[in-house]
C-alpha cells in the first residue's frame, strides 16, 4: 500500500507542476483577454507570456544570443503572417508589429501615439518632456543635421580619424576593435556636445559613465549591486552632476559674452539659447530638461556610429571584391585632387557614391536590435484591429530590412544592390522615420564615411585569436596594419 501511495505521489507531482506551469504561462493572456473582451476592442492573436515579466526575458535572451529574429519568428510560426501580435514587453501589454506598412504608420503618427520608452529606460535616459518641450528642443538642436554645421566640424572629424588610426597602427599592442572605435567617435561627439577642445580628464570620466549607462539600457532592469542596471543608475546621477556644472559655467560665459551675438555651434549652446518660438510660451528649457536631452545625445550620439563603422570594416574584409570596389572609388577621389598633399575635404564626401552604398547596406544588416516603441494615448484603429488606450507598439527595423519582397536575398551583404534601388518611405529605417527620426543621421554617415575613407586607403585589421567569440563579436582583439608604400595611393 505504501508503494502505491509513493507511485501516486510521484505521478501526480509532475502532472501538478505541468498544470501549474500551463496556468501561469497563460494567466497573463487570460487576464487581458477578459479585461478587453468587449465588442469595442479587437486585439490581434498572440502570447502574453508570464505574469509581470511577459515576453521581456525571451526578447532579451534573443538579443544576447545575437538572433533577435528568433523572438519574432516564434509569433509568426504560431499565429500566422498577420503582421500584428499581442505580447507583454517591458511591463506593458504590447502589439508586436512585423510588416513595413504598419511600422511606417505607427512611426508617422504623432497625434495618437506617444513615445513608448519603458519606465526603466526613462530612469536612465529621461525623456519626460511634454510634447511642446520635445518639439522645442528638437527645433533648438535642428542645426546638428544642417549642411553648415557638418561642414564646420568636418576638419575636426578628419584630423581626429587620421591621428587615431595612425596611433593604433604605430603600436604592436592589440586593441579591442569596437572599444577603440567607440573612443574615436566619442571624441568627435564631445566636440559637438560641448564645443572647443575636449578636456582629457572630462573625456575619460564622461566616457566611462556613458558607457555604463549604455550597458544598463541593454540589460535587464535589475536594480541590485553587481548588475549593469544598478551601475547605470549611478552613472546617470553622475552625468547629471557633470552636465549641471557645465550648464552653470556655460551660462555665465554666455551672459558675459552676450549670448545673442554668439554662434550656436554646439548642443549645449543650442539648448541654452533664448530664441523664442511662437507656439511655445517659455523661452528656455529648464536645466533638468536640458540634462535629459544631453543624456539622450550621450546615449545615441557615438556608440551606433562606432558600431556601424566597425561592422562595415568587418563586412568589407569578409568580401574582398566589395572592398576593392570601395577602395577604387576612394583612390579616384584622391587622384582628382590638385595636390597629393591636400587631405580629404567635405565636398569630396559627396562623391562617395559606392561608399554610401556600403554604409546603407551595413545599416540595413545591423538593425537587428533597432526597436521602435510607441504608446497609444487613445483607442487606436489599425489594420482591422482596435488597440486599447495605454497599450504599446513594438516594432523592429530588422523585420523590414530582412523582407525578401523589398531586398533580394536579404541576409547577404551586397552594397551593389543599392546602385539602382529606389526605396519607398518606410522600407529603410536605420534612423527611424518622420518627425522623431534621429537628428544626427547625416552627421553619423559623415563620420563613418571619413573613417572608411582612410581605412580603405591606408589600413587593414588583423584579428588576434580568430577562433575567439567575444560579445559583441565586433569587440574582438585586432591589430591595425598600415598598408605598404606599394599599395598606398599617395
Amino acid at each position: 500500500m505504501e508503494y502505491y501511495h509513493l507511485a501516486l505521489f510521484f505521478t501526480a507531482l509532475p502532472v501538478g507542476i505541468l498544470t501549474l506551469y500551463g496556468i501561469l504561462k497563460r494567466a497573463n493572456g487570460w487576464y487581458y483577454s477578459i479585461k478587453f473582451c468587449s465588442k469595442k476592442y479587437n486585439i490581434p492573436p498572440g502570447d502574453m507570456g508570464w505574469p509581470l515579466i511577459g515576453n521581456t526575458v525571451a526578447y532579451f535572451k534573443s538579443c544576447i544570443s545575437g538572433d533577435s529574429n528568433s523572438f519574432l519568428s516564434s509569433f509568426f510560426h504560431r499565429f500566422g503572417p498577420g503582421g500584428m501580435y499581442r505580447g507583454y514587453i517591458f511591463g506593458k501589454p504590447t502589439i508586436i508589429v512585423t510588416k513595413p506598412e504598419i511600422t511606417k504608420k505607427i512611426l508617422l503618427d504623432e497625434e495618437y501615439l506617444d513615445r513608448g520608452m519603458p519606465d526603466y529606460m526613462k530612469k536612465l535616459i529621461g525623456l519626460t518632456t511634454s510634447i511642446q518641450e520635445d518639439k522645442h528642443s528638437r527645433r533648438l538642436t535642428a542645426p546638428v543635421k544642417s549642411h553648415g554645421l557638418l561642414s564646420d566640424y568636418f576638419d575636426y572629424i578628419d584630423r581626429n580619424v587620421r591621428t587615431t588610426l595612425e596611433k593604433y597602427a604605430a603600436t604592436e599592442e592589440p586593441v579591442k576593435f569596437l572599444s577603440t572605435m567607440n573612443k574615436l567617435t566619442f571624441e568627435v561627439f564631445m566636440r559637438i556636445l560641448l564645443g572647443g577642445e575636449v578636456n582629457r580628464e572630462l573625456f575619460d570620466e564622461m566616457f566611462e559613465e556613458i558607457t555604463c549607462l549604455i550597458s544598463g539600457v541593454h540589460n535587464l532592469p535589475i536594480n541590485l549591486p553587481g548588475f549593469p542596471y544598478h551601475r547605470a543608475l549611478k552613472a546617470r546621477r553622475k552625468l547629471a552632476e557633470i552636465f549641471r556644472q557645465i550648464l552653470e559655467e556655460r551660462r555665465k560665459h554666455m551672459i558675459a559674452k552676450d549670448c545673442k551675438e554668439m554662434p550656436k555651434s554646439n548642443i549645449v549652446d543650442m539648448l541654452l539659447s533664448d530664441i523664442n518660438q511662437d507656439d511655445y510660451e517659455d523661452k528656455r528649457l529648464s536645466d533638468d530638461k536640458i540634462i535629459e536631452v544631453l543624456v539622450l545625445f550621450g546615449f545615441a550620439g557615438f556608440e551606433p556610429v562606432a558600431l556601424m563603422a566597425t561592422k562595415a570594416i568587418m563586412n568589407l574584409e569578409k568580401h574582398p571584391h566589395f572592398l576593392e570596389k570601395a577602395k577604387e572609388e576612394q583612390e579616384d577621389i584622391v587622384k582628382k585632387r590638385s595636390s597629393s598633399n591636400v587631405g580629404l575635404n567635405f565636398d569630396e564626401t559627396k562623391q562617395m557614391t559606392y561608399l554610401s552604398n556600403v554604409i546603407n547596406e551595413t545599416l540595413r544588416l545591423a538593425s537587428d536590435q533597432t526597436i521602435f516603441l510607441r504608446n497609444t494615448n487613445a483607442s487606436y484603429h489599425i489594420n482591422g484591429y482596435t488597440i486599447p488606450k495605454g497599450w504599446k507598439f513594438f516594432a523592429i527595423a530588422w523585420t523590414v530590412h530582412m523582407n525578401p519582397d523589398i531586398y533580394v536575398q536579404p541576409k547577404e551583404f551586397n552594397p551593389s544592390r543599392w546602385d539602382d534601388m529606389e526605396i519607398k518611405p518606410g522600407n529603410f529605417l536605420p534612423f527611424s522615420l518622420g518627425p522623431r527620426a534621429c537628428p544626427g543621421s547625416n552627421f553619423a554617415k559623415l563620420q563613418i564615411s571619413v573613417i572608411l575613407h582612410y581605412f580603405l586607403l591606408y589600413y587593414r585589421i588583423e584579428k588576434i585569436n580568430p577562433e575567439e567569440k567575444p560579445y559583441p563579436p565586433e569587440n574582438c582583439l585586432v591589430k591595425f596594419k598600415k598598408l605598404s608604400a606599394s599599395t598606398d595611393c599617395n
